[in-house]
């Protein structure tokens, strides 16, 4: 796909303009690009803001539909939900994790893709306003890296390009991305001639309304920063209040400003992560398939294949780490019939040719599977390791 490296942002919130997405059944998405191994979860049905099934007219005030612009800043901040009608396009976030979103068009041949729109907890945002004007749009989310465990993602089959920090793109589904972006799998839904939309995306049926996402979403936070240890269920007992007591505290807040807490713990939250985990990063010239082992208590962990772009750096492992090393293994993404350069070493872990998350690494050809060499990475103590693949480097070990 082509970056829209020389259009300007005018030009792009016309072609743009047109953007929105629908609400669609999830399902599994491409994981090799991802900064981890997604869990896909639901989206629930689009609502129909208008119940006309005529085509979408241009409004009285001769306004045309046009994309909200994509915040440049941190994120960090919730927004106030913006005021919608029946033309816009909105999402609303009914599940306990910060999302970021991401919409597409396709325009004859040509996909446009736009994004991020962060979009916090029992929070609802206008992503394009004014009357849809297309029958197709689609639509991805992902939960923010902000967050401990697995990235979470909603969307479908549609393989559209996207970026890791606020992007705009275009191209032919399915086609290679340019540089700095990968693919994702986009849902596709047909707004059946509304002129407006509303995509919910939820956790399944683990939360009942907003409000109780907005109280989840407190939860999960407070957890990512080590205030509480309760369920993320969006219930308000005395364990939550005890944790939103303490964290106020440390954090120097009032009793009565939510909104400052909730931006002030996805901070924290986003700094906690940011220094914690593995990197990988590609130093070569070529494509490299990398993947990493675990050796923890009572398991033999391994996780591949991450897609490695020349120069580009992927946080393969999320949380803190805790043991004094990590193993890794990657080779050379090959197209011809040469021997396809590695990296590898001789502590032995299970992978298999396509995407594999396994917790046991033992006796890997009777399962079926490969026995591979993994060299160590030592962690001296630190939470968090990065690790660069160099040209001609069979093995190594980090410094």
């Amino acid at each position: 796909l082509t970056v829209l490296r020389f259009l300007s942002f005018a030009v792009i919130a016309v072609i743009v303009g047109l953007i929105s997405a629908s609400a669609a059944t999830a399902q599994q998405v491409t994981t090799s690009d991802s900064s981890s191994r997604p869990t896909v979860l639901p989206m629930t049905p689009g609502s129909k803001l208008n119940t006309s099934r005529e085509s979408p007219q241009i409004d009285s005030a001769g306004k045309k539909s046009r994309v909200i612009t994509v915040p440049t800043g941190s994120g960090n901040t919730p927004a106030r939900a913006l005021k919608s009608s029946p033309n816009d396009y909105s999402f609303c976030n009914q599940t306990s994790y910060v999302l970021l979103v991401a919409v597409g068009l396709k325009n004859g041949p040509v996909v446009w893709t736009r994004g991020w729109w962060p979009i916090h907890s029992g929070e609802c945002k206008v992503v394009i306003k004014g009357p849809l004007a297309k029958s197709t749009y689609y639509s991805f989310a992902r939960s923010s890296y902000a967050h401990q465990g697995s990235l979470r993602t909603w969307g479908g089959t549609h393989q559209l390009c996207t970026g890791k920090v606020n992007f705009q793109a275009s191209g032919s589904e399915g086609a290679p991305c340019g540089p700095g972006h990968f693919t994702q799998g986009f849902a596709a839904v047909d707004v059946q001639g509304k002129a407006g939309w509303l995509t919910s995306l939820s956790e399944g049926n683990s939360l009942k309304s907003l409000d109780e996402a907005r109280t989840a979403g407190l939860q999960r936070l407070l957890s990512d920063v080590g205030f509480f240890d309760g369920a993320i269920d969006g219930v308000a007992g005395p364990k939550f209040h005890e944790a939103i007591s303490q964290a106020r505290t440390a954090l120097s807040l009032s009793s009565s400003d939510t909104g400052a807490l909730y931006s002030k713990l996805l901070a924290e939250a986003t700094r906690i992560q940011s220094a914690s985990g593995l990197t990988f990063c590609n130093r070569t010239q070529e494509i490299i398939w990398a993947a990493f082992g675990r050796d923890v208590p009572g398991k033999t962990q391994s996780r591949g294949w991450y897609r490695l772009l020349p120069e580009q750096c992927e946080k393969v492992i999320k949380e803190r780490l805790s043991e004094p090393a990590i193993f890794a293994f990657a080779s050379v993404d090959k197209t011809d019939a040469g021997v396809a350069e590695t990296w590898g070493g001789t502590k032995v872990f299970c992978t298999k040719d396509n995407s594999f998350d396994f917790d046991d690494s033992t006796n890997c050809v009777g399962k079926g599977f490969a026995s591979t060499g993994f060299f160590q990475i030592n962690t001296n103590g630190q939470p968090s390791v990065t690790f660069e693949f160099v040209p001609r480097s069979p093995s190594a070990e980090a410094q």
